[in-house]
């Protein structure tokens, strides 16, 4: 009864919300034209890096953790790839299909949507929640980069170079406040410094209290453009592998990294998250089946509302 009252608690205080902001978000991509364009401006311009900055110096992430952060990153990718071609070599896709199906598995919303679970999650606690927004960022930030790269690569499939969508990335400022970020904290800059300096700090702290729902209006302002592809079988099999294996690799990949606690908790749930908006730009980038792409990011968005709980409690209550 219990575990019962634990989930029913997790689908109200997490999930709830963030599908009322999403389902706000979609409305208003819905009445106006340009929605979409405008909010996810404004959140990677402005609003992601400040929050990423604020949490970061708020937060007391250690350089160990860094450094497993980044090997959990870069073997979940691995991972993802061989599970996300192996379905798609099984199903018989075509190579465009293929390339597209592979990408919504491996790259998935670290950003716009893990970033503000997290927040919800750990909500409790200032610290953990500060702790848990940390490492969600760096792993957004290394999915990010997987997106630039290897998705960039994988959706051009020989055809184009992929660097200018790697220039892309590369212009893009949360990672760059990140680094600020942690260069600072190796420099023995505190939070507690930055916050007698209220003309620095107090925009800071009203910026980053924006963030969580302007992330997921703009999910759903972005999911909103969408026309969903008539493919239910390879879009099912997509929705599978990302919400359902995908966990379940980084499940595996924490125990073999002997990871537990919280740290182990945040990489889990991450890996929870619907296919990334990115997989869609570099479908449309190098023109491969961005149909398919954002069809992907449509379902797999609504099919998180049902699994991100489960994996919500089955991490808290094992590991």
């Amino acid at each position: 009864m219990d575990h019962v009252h634990s989930f029913l608690h997790i689908a109200h205080n997490v999930v709830a919300p963030i599908l009322v902001l999403i389902g706000a978000g979609y409305l208003v991509g819905r009445r106006v034209a340009q929605a979409a364009e405008v909010l996810t401006k404004v959140l990677l311009y402005f609003l992601t890096p400040a929050y990423v900055f604020f949490r970061i110096l708020k937060s007391d992430l250690g350089a160990e953790a860094y450094g497993m952060v980044i090997l959990f990153s870069a073997l979940m990718v691995a991972a993802l790839y061989m599970a996300g071609r192996l379905t798609s070599r099984l199903r018989g896709h075509d190579g465009p299909l293929r390339n597209a199906f592979i990408n919504s598995t491996i790259l998935y919303n670290s950003a716009n949507f893990s970033i503000p679970v997290m927040a919800l999650v750990f909500a409790a606690s200032e610290a953990a929640q500060d702790y848990a927004v940390a490492v969600q960022s760096l792993v957004a930030v290394c999915q990010g980069l997987a997106a630039y790269t290897i998705g960039a690569f994988v959706a051009a499939s020989g055809c184009e170079p992929p660097h200018r969508a790697i220039r892309k990335a590369l212009r893009l400022p949360f990672a760059y406040a990140l680094l600020a970020a942690l260069v600072l904290k190796r420099l023995g800059v505190e939070a507690t410094s930055l916050e007698k300096i209220a003309v620095v700090w107090k925009p800071l702290a009203f910026t980053a209290g924006a963030y969580v729902p302007m992330a997921l209006t703009t999910l759903g302002a972005q999911m909103a453009r969408v026309k969903v592809v008539r493919a239910p079988a390879d879009l099912a099999l997509a929705t599978a592998v990302r919400l359902l294996v995908g966990p379940l690799l980084g499940w595996v990949l924490v125990l073999l990294l002997g990871l537990e606690g919280p740290l182990a908790q945040i990489l889990v749930i991450g890996t929870a998250a619907p296919s990334a908006v990115a997989s869609a730009v570099v479908a449309i980038e190098f023109k491969n089946r961005p149909d398919f792409a954002s069809s992907a990011v449509f379902i797999t968005t609504l099919g998180a509302a049902v699994t991100v709980p489960a994996v919500i409690f089955l991490a808290q209550t094992f590991l």
